[in-house]
């Protein structure tokens, strides 16, 4: 499902998701390989340094080419922004590399997280290794997690039932 640019309140998705975080970021970097496409943003776009390396190559590119050491990284199918949350992250990354929200013991949101720009570092090893599963990250990082439960305003979505519920709503 090509996610980023379906319909939400009369504009894309990516456009509805950049709007809740431009005016609380420093910067807002959107991680994509057709960067034509997101032109309509007026963001920067940067592209994945080597192809089918899957979303720890998007972590890695965009870490590498921010200017913030602390960022917050979405995947571009979840349409609300928890700032609170996203605040509350930024703050712990002061003292960790990773802030991950994490539903239960188990359940981590990768996607949905804050990372120290020294990440990067990690992630070309994993890579480099064919090591592609985003939460191996926390096997060589400082991290801490917050708890998550959603409380009503996140929504991932995967798939068309997940689309037409989260607008049908």
């Amino acid at each position: 499902m090509g996610k980023r640019l379906l319909p939400v309140n009369g504009k894309p998705l990516i456009q509805h998701i950049a709007e809740q975080l431009v005016d609380f970021l420093d910067e807002a970097i959107i991680g994509a390989n057709d960067t034509e496409k997101y032109g309509f943003l007026n963001l920067r776009v940067v592209p994945d340094m080597e192809m089918e390396k899957g979303p720890l190559m998007g972590i890695y590119s965009c870490l590498l080419a921010s200017d913030s050491d602390i960022n917050f990284i979405t995947a571009c199918d979840i349409p609300e922004m928890n700032i609170e949350l996203v605040s509350r992250m930024a703050n712990l990354a002061l003292d960790y590399e990773i802030v991950m929200p994490v539903n239960g013991s188990s359940r981590f949101e990768p996607l949905f997280a804050v990372y120290r720009k020294s990440v990067a570092a990690k992630a070309k090893l994993l890579l480099d290794g064919n090591r592609q599963r985003i939460v191996e990250l926390l096997d060589c990082t400082e991290y801490a997690t917050v708890d998550f439960t959603g409380n009503g305003w996140y929504q991932n979505l995967n798939c068309a039932s997940d689309y037409f519920e989260y607008v049908g709503r």
